[in-house]
């Protein structure tokens, strides 16, 4: 007998199988599991697809919130983020996930929800979401440089910054048309960055705060930026110059929000994430092309 339900504390052996379908569906390592399942796993935010006690399938609601402009006013929409959608192999082409987000989408609806966002693991994955209800919403502008000799930092360093404070931060820097995330999502944030040699910082320039940034070092000689957030009015191509010369022994990615500058947009956009609206049409958000969506769960 096929059913979905929330998952309670006492389901353990829901878990387990979680466990599994995380390492077949997203190649996830066991210290990932457990920095998630110990920081982040709440129960009854997690939906499981059930035939008899066999978990086939799941899906995760976290509560967040997007800030954007409506008409004239900047208004604040409560959302649910859907993460970790995925169905056991051996049970994929039956519509089990998308009998799990229509379940989401009923109960988000109940619980008085804007509306859902999702950033899909991969570029296919855009056009099962858009035949689902869901439009491509948050970009990015993305920068990648290959190693380079003779390179130097100059006065830069990075800051080693706590959970809690990179969260102080990230909240200021934040373009206006964003997803904000709750502070409780922030410590499995930096645990998953440690986990792959990485870290919360800020850029210095001597004593002066320039940016924040995220680092995933996943091998040697390679760095991905997932976050870098400027101060007001700085020269963003300079610092991200500067971020190179701390790496010139890697390929730097660095990514970041898509912002307007007099002529445009300086480099091309790329997809980050979709979203479906619950609200009537007229109380819905300007499309900007600049809706950002933190790298918190990407």
């Amino acid at each position: 007998m096929e059913r979905i339900e929330f998952l309670t504390a006492e389901d353990k052996a829901a878990v387990e199988q979680m466990k599994t379908i995380w390492r077949e569906c997203f190649g996830a390592e066991d210290a990932y599991l457990d920095r998630y399942f110990s920081l982040r796993y709440q129960p009854e935010q997690t939906l499981v697809y059930r035939e008899d006690e066999a978990v086939l399938g799941m899906l995760t609601i976290l509560p967040c919130t997007y800030r954007a402009v409506c008409g004239e006013k900047i208004k604040e929409y409560q959302g649910g983020y859907l993460f970790a959608v995925a169905t056991l192999p051996q049970a994929q082409g039956r519509g089990i996930s998308t009998k799990l987000l229509s379940y989401a989408d009923e109960a988000m609806k109940a619980q008085g929800k804007d509306l859902a966002l999702l950033a899909p693991a991969e570029p296919r994955l855009y056009s099962f979401y858009q035949k689902r209800g869901y439009e491509t919403w948050f970009m990015k502008r993305q920068m990648t440089f290959p190693p380079v000799e003779n390179i130097a930092a100059g006065n830069f360093s990075l800051k080693a910054l706590s959970a809690d404070e990179y969260y102080e931060q990230h909240r200021r820097l934040l373009p206006q048309d964003a997803v904000l995330w709750e502070k409780q999502a922030m410590p499995f944030a930096a645990a998953e960055s440690e986990l792959y040699h990485g870290g919360l910082y800020a850029l210095m320039e001597g004593n002066q705060q320039k940016a924040i940034c995220n680092f995933y070092r996943y091998k040697k000689e390679e760095v991905i930026a997932k976050e870098f957030l400027t101060e007001q009015g700085e020269d963003e191509q300079r610092l991200v110059h500067a971020l190179r010369g701390l790496f010139p022994d890697a390929r730097l990615t660095v990514r970041l929000p898509a912002v307007k500058n007099e002529t445009g947009f300086d480099q091309p956009l790329s997809p980050t994430g979709m979203i479906r609206f619950y609200t009537q049409r007229e109380d819905r958000p300007q499309r900007t092309q600049q809706a950002y969506c933190p790298f918190i769960l990407d």
